[in-house]
């Protein structure tokens, strides 16, 4: 069941961060209250993510991390989108933006390792999402913005909202 302040307007774009701690942190035996609701949110199509995060969580050494990627996508088999022809542009643009220099040299630092970093697809993804069924996307990371190479640092020179997973949380209205 969705909380009663939910508005269905809202997707949630999420973090491998954000995932990880959900999967770390809350125990199903101890949040089945919590779990009811993301699941349904999962389910519903209104918090996903990107490609480049399932690969991160794949990569994982932690056993309940990995399951996270099988627990989601049994849930929505679409939960990690591939990113769109507009999308693509987006982190082309992002790429090459001197503005983004902290950011963009950690991008093609990874990617020179084989490592496609997740952030620039995340912000994408969020950008482009807004049509008719969502009016509004917001990223859902853990990173701080106290680093200019951070999420929270850039979403806003795209007008794209960042929020924690405690502030996802209390958007939605949940209380337990």
């Amino acid at each position: 069941m969705l909380g009663a302040n939910e508005r269905a307007d809202k997707l949630y774009i999420l973090d491998n961060n954000t995932i990880s701690e959900i999967f770390r942190s809350y125990y199903r035996e101890q949040f089945p209250a919590f779990w009811e609701r993301f699941d349904e949110l999962v389910r519903a199509g209104r918090a996903v993510s990107v490609r480049a995060v399932r690969i991160e969580l794949e990569n994982a050494s932690r056993p309940e991390i990995v399951a996270a990627v099988r627990h989601l996508l049994d849930l929505n088999p679409e939960f990690f989108a591939e990113p769109g022809e507009q999308e693509q542009i987006l982190v082309r643009q992002m790429t090459n933006d001197p503005a983004l220099s902290a950011a963009t040299s950690r991008w093609t630092s990874k990617a020179a390792r084989g490592i496609e970093d997740a952030d620039p697809y995340l912000i994408a993804k969020a950008r482009v999402a807004h049509n008719d069924i969502f009016l509004a996307a917001t990223v859902v990371t853990l990173e701080q913005e106290n680093n200019p190479a951070n999420i929270p640092a850039i979403c806003p020179r795209f007008d794209v909202p960042c929020i924690n997973l405690q502030q996802m949380m209390a958007a939605l209205g949940w209380r337990f």
